[in-house]
This record gives structure tokens, sequence and C-alpha cells, in this order.
């Protein structure tokens, strides 16, 4: 049997099934992109392969059906493919004139894959021949309100943080806009609607929309991680009850899975503040946590990881096979942790493999004087 592999971005697709436990790992990094390779199910894990070092990697896909790994850059790095496991990889430009890869996500309908790229600015590209040629969804731009989505750091550019589809209807999809919107569409992108019931007068952030998870078993149940906490809704996303607020354990929920047998089981990642916090204070207080009974009580999962945990999760993977689970989170400084027992227990499989970061967000646990010339280079 061959590899079976996981990947781990802070926003391409994190979630994966495969015949057996993975045997590799593929993360994302400031560095490019890092592979960890083991023999086994309690095997130890190796670094066998870095490439793509000369660009901060934000999100990888991998497409099964071309087998083409994509791979979404920031700092203006581009889109990058990589055909096969052993191809070189090139880099994709036509049709994408915003090189600010945000997110990645792909959908398949019969025999039709389409690719979504989300960039800064915000705006989202899709592509029906494998990431060769690309064209812009012009619509998710001309919806109400886009002057008011920004982002906190300079130069206050908003972003297509995350692609959701609708697990029972092909032509409907969400698209998550940090800072400003989470918007749905049920004509397969052609026009929007927000929905924004969760941003009621606590919504200091101003609709700082995360990560969306819907149930397969029941397509009305969705959970939202913002900015501004953890909300569920039974209807579609019209009403939301906010489950956990800025105040509590994880106020800043930034990734958020079912688990695959059972969807009242949630596993929800995050820190304790937002990020404008870190960069005064290096300390995320990071968390996984398991809640049983749809998000209204949390066990904590930190056997294994450092207590408090100071740097940001910036990435959270999941991956399943008949019998069993695995857990990767990287964070902002470089680690990597696995769990095999449903977050019970963590092992550290590297604690160099280069930042796992959400754009800047590893810059709060560098030097003062590195961090400070790199955030004036953001703000040029």
């Amino acid at each position: 049997m061959g590899e079976t592999t996981a990947y781990l971005s802070p926003n391409g697709d994190n979630s994966s099934r495969g015949d057996g436990p993975a045997t590799r790992l593929v993360v994302a990094t400031v560095d490019g992109v890092a592979t960890f390779r083991r023999e086994g199910r309690g095997a130890p894990w190796h670094l066998t392969d870095r490439s793509l070092s000369q660009c901060h990697v934000g999100s990888l896909l991998f497409e099964p059906v071309s087998g083409k790994l994509f791979a979404g850059a920031h700092a203006d790095g581009g889109l990058w493919v990589r055909d096969g496991e052993a191809g070189a990889w090139r880099r994709l430009t036509d049709g994408l004139d915003r090189p600010h890869i945000y997110c990645l996500a792909a959908r398949r309908i019969g025999d039709r894959v389409t690719l979504f790229a989300g960039t800064e600015p915000a705006a989202l590209y899709r592509s029906e021949d494998f990431g060769e040629t690309w064209g812009e969804a012009e619509s998710l731009r001309a919806v109400p309100g886009t002057d008011k989505w920004t982002f906190p750091p300079p130069p206050h550019l908003a972003h297509v943080k995350s692609v959701v589809f609708h697990p029972a209807r092909e032509r409907t999809f969400y698209a998550l806009v940090e800072q400003g919107a989470l918007l749905q569409t049920d004509d397969d992108g052609r026009t929007w609607t927000e929905l924004a019931g969760y941003a009621g007068a606590g919504d200091i952030a101003y609709h700082d929309v995360h990560r969306l998870a819907i149930s397969a078993n029941d397509p009305r149940l969705f959970y939202l991680a913002t900015g501004e906490g953890l909300y569920r809704s039974g209807d579609g996303g019209r009403s939301w009850e906010h489950l956990m607020k800025r105040a509590e354990r994880i106020g800043y929920p930034d990734f958020l899975f079912f688990d695959p047998r059972d969807d009242r089981t949630l596993f929800l990642g995050g820190a304790r503040n937002d990020p404008g916090k870190w960069f005064g204070d290096p300390m995320a207080d990071s968390i996984i946590a398991r809640s049983t009974d749809g998000g209204r009580t949390w066990l904590e999962l930190d056997h294994g990881m450092p207590s408090p945990m100071a740097p940001a999760f910036e990435a959270l993977c999941l991956h399943h096979w008949d019998g069993g689970m695995m857990l990767a989170v990287g964070t902002a400084t470089g680690e990597v942790y696995v769990s095999e027992d449903d977050g019970g227990s963590w092992s550290c499989i590297e604690d160099n493999a280069g930042p796992v970061s959400k754009d800047h967000h590893h810059l709060a646990w560098y030097p003062k004087a590195e961090r400070e010339a790199a955030m004036a280079l953001r703000r040029a």
C-alpha cells in the first residue's frame, strides 16, 4: 500500500480521508512546504523534504482527480502547482491578477472539478481546468457593503479567508470575508446573500468570520467560528446562538471540525485573545477543545503540550480512516503536534518546521527589530 497523506495549512483543505493512518504529513510554513514521513502508526515522524522555500505558503490543496498539489502563498507569492509527488513546482498566473493567495478549495460535481482561490484584496477566482486558467467571480465584489470590508493591520485590506460547500445543494456555497461578510450563493456564484444574523450589538470586530462547518447529516446545522467567539445555527444561518464569547476560554477560535463519526462532537482550536494582543504580549494561550454535546460544554485537550501554550495555533487538520482519526496542529513558532487518540494526548513531532502562519501572525514571536522591519514592509 502506498503512502497516505494529510495536509496541514492555515487556509487550505485540512480534512482528508484515507485507507489507513497517515504516513506522510505535508505542512505549509513561512519557508515553503515541509514534508514529514513515518513507517506506520506509532512510528516516529521524520522531516524528509522541503520545497518552495522562497514562498510563505498559507494554503495547501490536494486535488485527487488530477493528482495535483496546489500551494497558495502570502505576500504576493502567487499560486503554485506540483504535478505528482516527484514533479517540480510551477507558478500559475493565467487570469490571476491578485497574487496574494489566501485560501484554496475544490468542488467536484459528477466529472466536473472546480477550483476556488480567495485572495487579498478580497476577491474570488475559479478554475475549470485544474488551475491552468482562472476567472474572477466579479459578483462577489459587487455585493452591498464592500466599502466596510477591512482588516486591522495595515494596509487594512480584507481577504477571502475560506470557501465552504453546502453538503446537499450543489449550487450553494459560502465565502467568508475577513473582515466583512459571511456570503451565501445559491446559483453557483452569480448572486450572493449576506448571512449577518450572528452580528449583533456585541460584534466589536465587525463581521470577523473565520470558519463555517455544516453538518452533512443535518445541513441546517451550522457552526461559525469568528473573532467574537463561536456561534451555532439550527436553521441554515438565518438565526444564531452565541455559544462561546470573546471573554471565554477560546475567545478567538480559528479552527472548527465535526468529528466525522458523530456530528454532535466538535473540535475547536484557537487562542484566548485576538492577534492584536499577541503583538503586545506574545502569549496566545492556545488550546484545542472537544465538545460531545453540540458545543454546550468543552474539554480542553492539552496533554503533551506546554501549558500555557504561548504561540498561536495557526493550522489544524483532521485525517480519518475506518477505525481511527488523526489531528495535527502547527504553531506560529514552528512546532508540529500530532494526536491519534481524539486529542487525548499529543506528541511534538518537530519543533523547528518553520513558523506555520496565516499572513503576519508569526511576527508576534519575532525579535522586536525584525518584527518592526517586517511590519514596515507590510505597510509600504
